[in-house]
């Protein structure tokens, strides 16, 4: 029986270990590609597991300086923990590059 209670704290706690390291990215495409999501290794923990890109309109990413603050805060957590990168203006550029 104790045997059996180790493996189910174990496998719990893998679980958790991946559940806050490990994110999923919905990413919007033309009306070709449609929608996909791109497994990821998180830059800094979270309970967070499923992501989307508050900067991305459709195929667009949104300049920074037509995010409200709320957008802004959003969009620098989201940078944070996909691409452990805390500069809008960086995080931006990042983007812009994967998308082309």
């Amino acid at each position: 029986m104790n045997s059996a209670l180790l493996k189910v704290a174990i496998a719990a706690a893998l679980i958790a270990l991946l559940w806050a390291f490990v994110g999923v990215e919905r990413i919007v495409g033309d009306h070709e590609t449609g929608v996909s999501w791109d497994l990821f290794i998180k830059k800094r923990p979270s309970l967070q597991l499923q992501f989307q890109n508050p900067a991305q309109n459709g195929l667009e990413i949104v300049p920074v300086r037509d995010f409200s603050q709320a957008e802004q805060s959003a969009f620098i957590d989201f940078c944070a923990i996909r691409f452990g990168i805390s500069d809008a203006m960086q995080c931006r550029a990042v983007l812009v590059k994967r998308v082309v």
